[in-house]
């Protein structure tokens, strides 16, 4: 049997979540050194609420593949911060739609920025069509998984 190079090896076998893992604890960083109130599962509902215009609780369940208990306490403590609001469907009234706040917008919008700035510096080597095709990768295993 060949011996195994790990120094040499390691990208192949190393599985994808734990890449995933460490650039989530990179965001987490990030956030914690530049947003004290907003965590990387705050910021996850932030962006989702603002990609799903009317979204309710409920939806907002189901695309994160969480219980609404889950989302309800979040979104408990993100109303608390002024970073979300809940207003009355005007089709439905027992139905609440999430939106952001201003401040919230802000936030978000300074995030994806940065996110973008510095995902521009460490990809610069890369041709656009390389990036559009890692970025579809990690979609499609994301939504595989």
């Amino acid at each position: 049997m060949p011996e195994l190079n790990f120094e040499d090896e390691r990208i192949s076998f190393t599985p994808i979540v734990l890449y995933a893992e460490f650039i989530h604890l990179q965001f987490h960083n990030y956030l914690k050194n530049n947003f004290k109130d907003i965590s990387p599962v705050d910021f996850t509902y932030l962006v989702n609420i603002m990609y799903n215009q009317n979204v309710s609780q409920r939806q907002l369940a189901e695309i994160l593949h969480v219980s609404e208990s889950s989302v309800a306490q979040i979104i408990k403590k993100l109303e608390k911060n002024e970073l979300v609001s809940r207003i009355p469907d005007e089709n439905n009234k027992s139905r609440k739609i999430l939106q952001l706040t201003e401040k919230s917008r802000l936030i978000v919008f300074s995030v994806i920025r940065d996110i973008y700035e510095g995902e521009a510096k460490i990809l610069e080597e890369y041709s656009k069509e390389e990036i559009d095709g890692f970025k579809r990768m990690l979609y499609e295993y994301s939504e595989k998984s």
